[in-house]
């Protein structure tokens, strides 16, 4: 029963971070509209922030090898606004994950130096 038990544990500590990479761009864009158009705010915001994490880190495999790095102060309502803009001039975007899509979104306004 023990072994169960660390297991179980074992398991939900890899699961939980890589709930937060299962969301697509277009889920995201979704959920991030608008609350009187069917937005989640608190999903939408959750989700951000941890992509904004993930974006800034060199490692591409947290990234999908597309970086930006938003500054902490950065207004989050301009950085959703860049996201719904992006998602409405890009359709072929839906399909990417959620972080590399927030990437493309942002990497050109918020580059990471070098």
């Amino acid at each position: 029963m023990r072994i169960a038990t660390i297991l179980l544990a074992v398991c939900l500590s890899v699961a939980a971070p890589l709930s937060a990479f299962a969301a697509t761009f277009a889920e995201l864009v979704e959920w991030c509209a608008p609350e009187n158009a069917g937005g989640r705010p608190g999903l939408c915001s959750a989700y951000l922030e941890t992509y904004l994490q993930a974006l800034a880190s060199p490692d591409p495999s947290l990234n999908d090898g597309v970086r930006a790095c938003v500054p902490e102060s950065a207004d989050r309502a301009q950085i959703n606004a860049l996201i719904q803009a992006y998602g409405r001039q890009h359709p072929e975007s839906t399909g990417e994950s959620g972080v590399g899509g927030v990437g493309l979104a942002l990497k050109d306004h918020y580059p990471c130096p070098k």
